[in-house]
């Protein structure tokens, strides 16, 4: 397949003066935008390169590099208007990455998962050969991730799936060139399908352990409130989206004294009070709005909690209530 959107560079061909700039443009243009250092000393046998060709919307470039640094300010993170995913593997020489979350450092046979909004400085040593692949966020949107994509993500040589990512992409430019669309079309949907399962199954790495249970029991909450209105939630369903065990849902809402149950009580409750002060929907509607079986069910959760049925909280609109079950819920 003829791939018009290829393109390439070979600093030997560029005046040094215009290296850095080139360098930086084509960065910028495969990657995202970094500020570039290239040593006036530099070894003009490893002057850098790149090939690249495109997936659709996923851009795959062969990296080639010199000696450099370059930095990823918090103003250029701040600039972009769009945010992507990147996939980096290193088949020889190194990369060292400083982070605010700390330092890594990437070398042959090893990959690496990033997200443009992070900021960093990094040293890349002299004849660097890596592969790069950027992925749009909206790209990844239809894949199950487990409901986060990592800022930062080393992957672990000794999982299979990351075995077998790596190997994908490395082996990925010796056939796109003859392929046809619809070839094209299947090996960026695999692609896709890889790193989603590379990110879900460090999903449930992350967390394991205790200390980190508070991190997931907050990301639970939260996909419980999104899904309120759509239908029973169900511990089963929470388990799948996070990649975890329903023993360590369980867990993360243990920690506070709390069950699942109680906790979607109290958001479906605090959900259904906002509607009576606020809106002139009738009670039923409410019910029936925020998952209850019907009016008398609403009314019974109601009496427990507010010690009133809610058409008399509707007349009585008492300030001193409101907190209640927003403090519960919360």
């Amino acid at each position: 397949m003829k791939n018009d959107s290829a393109t390439a560079l070979d600093l030997r061909q560029v005046e040094r003066r215009d290296r850095r700039t080139a360098w930086e443009q084509a960065m910028a243009g495969r990657l995202v935008p970094m500020d570039v250092n290239l040593p006036a000393d530099a070894d003009e046998e490893f002057h850098g390169m790149f090939q690249s060709f495109d997936l659709s919307d996923i851009k795959v470039t062969q990296w080639e590099c010199p000696e450099l640094t370059v930095v990823r300010t918090k103003r250029l993170v701040e600039a972009s208007d769009t945010e992507s995913l990147i996939l980096l593997t290193a088949s020889s020489g190194s990369q060292f990455f400083e982070l605010d979350s700390g330092t890594t450092r990437m070398e042959a046979g090893t990959a690496l998962i990033s997200t443009s909004r992070v900021a960093y400085s990094s040293t890349v040593s002299s004849g660097l050969r890596k592969r790069s692949v950027a992925f749009p966020f909206t790209a990844l949107a239809p894949y199950d991730t487990g409901g986060a994509i990592p800022d930062g993500l080393m992957l672990d040589q000794s999982r299979p799936l990351a075995r077998l990512l790596i190997s994908f992409v490395e082996s990925m430019g010796e056939h796109v060139a003859s392929m046809d669309a619809a070839e094209v079309d299947a090996a960026r949907e695999a692609l896709l399908t890889l790193v989603a399962g590379v990110i879900r199954s460090n999903t449930r790495a992350t967390y394991d352990g205790p200390a980190l249970l508070p991190a997931l029991r907050s990301q639970l909450e939260q996909w419980i409130k999104e899904r309120l209105q759509s239908g029973p939630i169900r511990v089963v369903d929470m388990a799948k989206a996070f990649n975890v065990s329903s023993r360590t849902v369980h867990r993360a809402f243990s920690l506070t004294g709390d069950t699942v149950g109680s906790v979607v009580r109290m958001q479906r409750l605090a959900g259904a009070r906002r509607d009576i002060a606020a809106t002139s929907l009738s009670i039923g509607s409410i019910a029936h709005r925020w998952g209850y079986y019907d009016a008398s069910h609403f009314g019974r959760e109601f009496r427990t909690f507010l010690s009133m049925s809610p058409s008399d909280y509707r007349e009585a609109l008492n300030p001193r209530f409101a907190p209640t079950v927003d403090e519960l819920a919360s």
